[in-house]
């Protein structure tokens, strides 16, 4: 039996894999989909095929003898797609951690190479089978020589051999040649022959058998056209045929011995395919390490046994944790169920009796010197906290490392995490138990693992001064909570109870009848049938009744305003004043939020459970809701810290604008200046509408905003909006310079960074779909900015919180909303702890602006007053 000789045309597969997926790209921002078409329709070959000897060949980028010859060869051929240009070396990294051979020789495209190996296998007794998206490798198919023709896709393939060529075009492979040299190829640019397409074509072929014979008949070719044609454009056709042949007689330097399918390492795939998140691939590389319960030695420890890991843990220097918690909804009422220790290479303990076991343990957990490695590390020091024992030493978890690695991605299980970084292979119907026995007992070459990678990005620094300190911070705040004035909420609540019902009141005389005004489908049908008023938008399920709709409706009829102010109400009564109290800590009478560490891309925190971020302040309404977070007691204030205008100023600090930075650092009003720099006035000219209208462009511009966005915010001509905007770019040069790099890095890199290197990956930033690359762009303008501004309300809340520590205060801080720090002080420290919060907040970190703290006290969230601190 021959050998098998397989030629891959890589550049025609490299385009077939690109459009016959949706545009992947992985975390980082990099586009894989062309690779990963490929790579699949290369591991399929090799399973399937089975190829003894396999080579791929690419175009150079320098111009072949077929442009030399016409240049306007492929002129109009569309340029290749952005997103696809580096995805070709990656093809090659691919292949090349494959051994498959690669070859590229300028002045010849891939086809000539293919049809010169082809050739030479044929002679050496291979059989060759060609493996290409482009018909024209049809033309060397013989006894010897097949392809294998990717049709549509790269798994529809259709193979060639000789009786299938001779079924298709009843003409013989070679005859192909004299087709295109007839018809020509709109897709290269090769004229032809006008008015021979490839019916008449194989016509003339099987008359006549080739171009040239043709030619020297056109006397008996039919059609009076036909042979005009023919006569006239002789020379083309043959030029066509030229450019139509490929070549089998390229100088090569390869010879065939050197395309055996050589020894490849899985490593180098596994790593590869690592970087480029082809999970469905990497599985059949992953050296993996079956792990069973069985091989695990886990003892439970008594009193003895936990003194003795004491000593233990001191002597090695470093201790793994997690406690396994339950009720886990408000962080001080939940309880643990088991403890597990780890002290590596094994030694794995668990413990179930919680109370004595953390007071046996408290010296060690307390003790700086010894590491701790601790899984759900944030949750472990709130609970830790309940029991009057203050962690220390935290210096990784293992989801948090993830996290700052893969930030657009969704944290992974257990499991998961083991299989991507440390290759384990765990049994499917694992137990919960189990499976945290087998994680902790691996806590260490996790930590062995991605710890690197985080030096690698330079993602250490954040890592170890910024996120495993802010977890200490997050628990107190989450331990310490905030107090609630439940009754003072359920007062509220009648009263929004009445004010509802006299809505809905109003409503229904209006209507003329009585409905449910929270039914859309009833809404809609007072609305549009019985009232009448015009249909703005409808749905699969019929009218729409949503806000942007009874906005355009607004003054239609006197009953819009009224569903409006109803449904506000409702929600606010629903969502927070009716929600609230139920979820106040029987024990504590406080509202105990999560913070979230590890969920934005920009690395914002969020709150949940409840959000106590976001309760309400633009309205009269939600404001009174505010009422309700009170002190503790009389003889305290809440103190609310506020960054002024904290991404503006970053923005200043990145774009190293001139005129901002002037604005910032000589004390001047920003929106002011930026007022008088675009509408061309004295500042002491600028009109509260000017500054108006400049605060929105200040933000916008910070935001990407786009004229369109501006124009609908503003309520202005898109061509005013701008304008609006050129002049602020005229003024503030340094802001569009900024823009315009990290949008261009962001293309480069398919990440953008904060100053303290924080990335964000941006896949979409390439994309051929303009919302979505414009969308992507602004996002690249924006993160960097929210971004910075997040990491230093991170570093402030540290700095604070070990200042408060330093100085004995009995002060605690409470909540962090946005750009605000609220704190709970004893009245008679307010003075001397605003100037601690205001000076700590204020010296974060040194930037080429000032940032400005403004600090209000009160009895509650609601009613504060302006604190002056010099």
């Amino acid at each position: 039996m021959k050998k098998k000789l397989y030629l891959l045309d890589g550049q025609s597969l490299a385009h077939r894999a690109f459009y016959a997926l949706p545009l992947l790209s992985t975390s980082r921002g990099e586009y894989t989909n062309a690779v990963f078409g490929f790579t699949r329709m290369l591991l399929k070959l090799l399973d399937e095929e089975k190829p003894d000897l396999i080579a791929v060949a690419f175009d150079k980028k320098a111009p072949t003898f077929r442009h030399k010859e016409y240049k306007e060869y492929k002129a109009h051929r569309k340029k290749m797609p952005e997103e696809l240009k580096p995805q070709l070396s990656l093809i090659k990294e691919v292949l090349k951690s494959f051994s498959i051979p690669i070859i590229e020789i300028e002045g010849f495209e891939a086809d000539d190479i293919i049809g010169t190996m082809a050739r030479k296998g044929e002679e050496e007794g291979f059989e060759v089978v060609i493996v290409t998206g482009d018909r024209d490798a049809l033309q060397l198919v013989t006894e010897d020589v097949s392809v294998m023709y990717t049709k549509r896709g790269i798994s529809d393939i259709v193979r060639y051999d000789l009786n299938k060529v001779r079924e298709r075009y009843e003409l013989e492979p070679q005859q192909l040649i004299d087709m295109k040299g007839l018809m020509g190829d709109s897709s290269d640019n090769i004229p032809g022959v006008p008015g021979i397409g490839e019916k008449t074509a194989i016509k003339l072929l099987k008359e006549f058998s080739s171009l040239e014979e043709i030619l020297d008949n056109i006397d008996k070719v039919s059609g009076k056209k036909r042979k005009e044609n023919l006569q006239k454009y002789a020379d083309q056709a043959r030029l066509s045929k030229r450019l139509g042949e490929i070549k089998v007689d390229v100088p090569l330097d390869v010879e065939l011995d050197e395309c055996h399918l050589g020894k490849f390492h899985k490593k180098n795939i596994r790593e590869l395919f690592e970087r480029l998140e082809f999970a469905s691939l990497l599985n059949r590389f992953k050296e993996k390490t079956s792990i069973s319960i069985d091989d695990i030695s886990v003892k439970e420890l008594d009193r003895k046994g936990l003194e003795n890991i004491c000593d233990k843990a001191r002597n090695l220097g470093k201790l793994g944790l997690t406690l396994r918690l339950n009720n886990y909804t408000t962080p001080v009422r939940a309880h643990a169920s088991q403890g597990i220790i780890s002290l590596g290479e094994g030694n794995l303990y668990i413990f179930t009796d919680i109370n004595e076991a953390i007071s046996i343990l408290k010296p060690i957990l307390t003790d700086i010197s010894v590491k701790k490695y601790i899984l759900n590390s944030k949750e472990c020091t709130v609970f830790l906290k309940k029991h009057d024992i203050e962690l220390e030493g935290l210096v990784f978890d293992p989801l948090l490392a993830y996290y700052l690695l893969k930030p657009s991605g969704k944290l992974p299980g257990l499991r998961d995490l083991l299989d991507q970084e440390l290759s384990l292979s765990l049994p499917e119907d694992i137990k919960e138990d189990n499976l945290y026995l087998v994680f902790m007992d691996n806590i260490f070459k996790l930590a062995e693992g991605m710890v690197p990678k985080l030096e690698d990005m330079e993602l250490i620094e954040l890592f170890n001064d910024i996120e495993i300190p802010l977890i200490t911070v997050l628990a107190e705040l989450e331990y310490n909570g905030i107090k609630v004035d439940a009754e003072y909420l359920e007062s509220l609540s009648r009263k929004w109870e009445e004010e509802l019902n006299g809505l809905e009141s109003k409503i229904h005389e209006l209507a003329g009848e009585k409905f449910n005004i929270n039914s859309p489908k009833q809404l809609g049908g007072i609305l549009f049938e019985k009232l009448g008023l015009p249909v703005i938008k409808k749905t699969k399920t019929g009218y729409s009744t949503g806000a942007k709709v009874l906005e355009k409706l607004e003054d239609k009829h006197p009953i819009i305003p009224l569903i409006s102010e109803y449904r506000q109400l409702m929600k606010l009564k629903s969502t927070y004043v009716d929600a609230l109290p139920p979820m106040i800590n029987p024990d504590t009478g406080r509202l105990h939020t999560s913070f979230n560490q590890m969920v934005t891309a920009t690395g914002r925190l969020s709150s949940t459970e409840p959000n106590l971020q976001n309760i309400p302040v633009r309205t009269d309404e939600g404001r009174e809701i505010r009422r309700a977070f009170i002190t503790e007691n009389e003889d305290w204030v809440l103190l609310a810290a506020d960054y002024s205008q904290i991404e503006l100023r970053v923005l200043a600090h990145i774009s190293d604008d001139e005129g901002l930075k002037a604005a910032f650092n000589t004390g001047q009003d920003i929106h002011t200046q930026t007022a008088s720099e675009v509408f061309e006035v004295e500042p002491d000219e600028v009109t509260p509408n000017m500054r108006r209208h400049a605060k929105v462009i200040n933000f916008g511009i910070a935001y990407g905003m786009s004229p369109y966005g501006l124009a609908r915010d503003l309520g202005i001509s898109r061509q005013e909006a701008s304008d609006y905007i050129n002049k602020y770019f005229e003024r503030f040069t340094g802001v569009k310079d900024y823009m315009e790099r990290v949008v261009t890095e962001a293309k480069t890199k398919g990440y953008v960074t904060t100053i303290f290197n924080r990335r964000r990956y941006i896949p979409e930033i390439n994309s051929r779909n303009y919302h979505r690359r414009s969308f992507a762009e602004r996002t690249a303008i924006n993160t960097p900015i929210q971004g910075t501004a997040a990491d230093i309300m991170k570093l402030a809340m540290i700095k604070v919180y070990n200042r408060l520590k330093e100085n004995g205060s009995p002060a605690r801080i409470l909540l962090q909303v946005h750009d605000e720090l609220i704190l709970e002080v004893p009245r008679e420290d307010l003075t001397e702890m605003a100037r601690i919060v205001k000076s700590e907040m204020e010296k974060a970190v040194d930037m080429k602006v000032p940032l400005v703290v403004n600090l209000e006290s009160g009895p509650n969230w609601l009613n504060k007053e302006e604190l002056d601190i010099e």
